[in-house]
This record gives structure tokens, sequence and C-alpha cells, in this order.
């Protein structure tokens, strides 16, 4: 069943009467608008602004993302947030990078996979070296179809490569190491941490999926929570059929993000208030 569409947060008013709340977002395409060249991409202003509001009444933030930890700090830019990079394999907190051991090895491992595939010009395609996990962009390529064969080919012929699990998103093949972490693991983990007592999630890929699977874990347990998708022309069915409500476009989600900090800001942090205008 796919989501409705958020016209007004009167549905998300709850979430501000169960003070601590916790925003727990992805980056790319939910915060920062898509670009062809992903070292372009940050998250766009009013996210930001409306964002640093919502830490000053209190809202606790984090971000959980696909980008390495260092690059996803320097996307966001704004002090005092956790997150959660590489699809949760490791977890910035308070100035330190928590990440299991077992890592060390698979960074040698990507490096190698990269050292494979480097003699493979394959037009428009963008290898990222994040550590533990490599990416291929193809958002560039003249042909995604022949781009894709390609990049699959290409991983097929490194040995390195079949030490771990390959996943796809928005324009790009990822190999991951095959480790019980994911955006989810990594929701509930952040959620503990912050001591939040309700929890906004948004994304717009299927790789976000697992974090709005972990905010229905912790509803059944009694957390309140709410899932909210993000449309484009490109997303995956998925993503709509696993959420409560969505919006269109970082557009949307920034329309979001403000309408609850003119709530707050209306209410004070108990949110306790008599609701928010509908979307025009």
């Amino acid at each position: 069943m796919t989501a409705e569409e958020l016209r007004s947060i009167e549905p998300l008013l709850p979430l501000l009467r169960q003070p601590p709340l916790g925003i727990l977002s992805d980056i790319d395409g939910t915060l920062a608008p898509i670009v062809s060249n992903p070292e372009d991409a940050h998250i766009s202003v009013r996210s930001r602004e409306a964002l640093r509001g919502l830490m000053a009444q209190g809202v606790q933030v984090a971000f959980i993302t696909g980008r390495a930890v260092e690059k996803a700090r320097q996307m966001v830019g704004l002090p005092g947030t956790m997150f959660a990079g590489n699809h949760g394999l490791n977890i910035w907190d308070n100035g330190a990078l928590d990440a299991p051991e077992v890592l060390r090895e698979y960074v040698g491992r990507a490096r190698q996979v990269i050292a494979d595939v480097c003699g493979t010009q394959i037009p428009g395609v963008i290898v990222e070296d994040k550590g533990p996990v490599v990416a291929f962009h193809y958002r560039k390529a003249p042909s995604e179809a022949e781009a894709l064969a390609a990049i699959r080919k290409a991983i097929a012929g490194s040995g390195a490569a079949k030490a771990f699990l390959l996943q796809e998103g928005r324009k790009v093949l990822e190999l991951r190491p095959p480790l019980p972490l994911d955006k989810g693991t990594a929701l509930s983990g952040l959620a503990a941490r912050m001591g939040v007592k309700a929890v906004l999630c948004m994304g717009d890929d299927a790789t976000d999926v697992d974090m709005f699977r972990g905010v229905n874990l912790m509803r059944a347990e009694g957390m309140l929570g709410r899932n909210i998708g993000v449309w484009s022309p490109e997303v995956n069915p998925i993503v709509l059929e696993s959420t409560d409500y969505f919006v269109r476009g970082v557009e949307g989600i920034e329309w979001m993000l403000e309408e609850l900090l003119r709530a707050l800001a209306e209410t004070g942090p108990s949110g306790r208030g008599t609701g928010a205008p509908a979307r025009r």
C-alpha cells in the first residue's frame, strides 16, 4: 500500500507532545538535492536552518547515511549532531568514531577492489573510496544500462570483491562488508544514545527502508514514531510502500521541518498546541 502524501503536519504533532523528539534522517535526496557529482552535494540552506532551529527547541538530530562520516559532517555543517556513516557501519558521537574492529580488514580489501577495477574505463562512472565500502556512481553515464553492466563485469573480475555484499541505491552500486549492521540497527542505536521518546525518520531510497523498519520495531515496543518518504521521479516503489507519509522532494522536507519548527515555536518545547496549517 502506497503512503499518503503529507499535506499538513497535524499527523506529526503527537511527536512534539512527547519530548524529547529525535529526528533521524538520510542526507542525499532527503536533505540534500541530488547532483551529478556526489562530491558537490550539501544539505540545503533551508533544511540546515530549520534543523538548527529545531535543535534550539530541544529536538535531538542525527543523520544516517551511506556517506563516510567525515564527508557527511562536511555536507551537514551542524555541530551537536550524531552520524551513522556507511549505512550504519560506524557511529560518530560527541567527537568519537565508534566502529567494529573487523572493519579494518575491509578497508584493505576495498582498496584492492579499487585497484582491480581502476584499469576499466567506464564512461561517466565515478568510483568512490569510502573506507570499508566502495561506491560506483553512474548518474553521469551516457547509458545507465551499459554502465551497470560494465560495473558488474568489473566487480566480477575482482577477487577481492567476493568478500563484499553488493547493494544498489539511487544511481549507485556499492560493495559493503557482510556485517549485521544497517541503517535500521543504526537508527535504534542512535535513538537509544539520544534518549528520545519519539522519533521522526526521513529517507528517499531503498537503502532507507531498513530505517523505516527500525522505527516500526520501536513502535511495536511502545515508542511513538513516524516514517516520512521522499518522492522523486526516481523513487523505488518500496520506499513509498514502507512509510507512513511522503513529501515531494527536498522542498517537501524543507516545508515539513519549517512547519514543525513553527509549531514548536508557538507552543514551546512541550509541543502542546492546537494544530498546524495545511500545506497549500
